[in-house]
């Protein structure tokens, strides 16, 4: 096997003959290497308590109701 020379020095050895002219071409790129990013620490705590309090209150509200109701009923019989 014949070292690539000057003759074969902008192609890979054995990559087969030429590419014709006209035809597509890839080019493949070194992904460039990034630093170690830091932890997300997401949002504060602050700004997820009003979502938490507006659905306790949507889904506990109307359980609170509805076990009541149902304490109604079955303490009358």
């Amino acid at each position: 096997m014949a070292a690539a020379g000057p003759a074969g020095a902008g192609r890979l050895p054995l990559a087969g003959p030429p590419p014709a002219e006209g035809s597509a071409q890839a080019v493949a790129v070194a992904p460039t290497v990034q630093g170690a990013n830091a932890a997300d620490t997401g949002g504060t705590p602050e700004s997820e308590s009003p979502l938490l309090l507006i659905t306790l209150v949507l889904l506990g509200v109307p359980g609170l109701l509805i076990m009541t109701l149902l304490a109604t009923v079955l303490t009358r019989r």
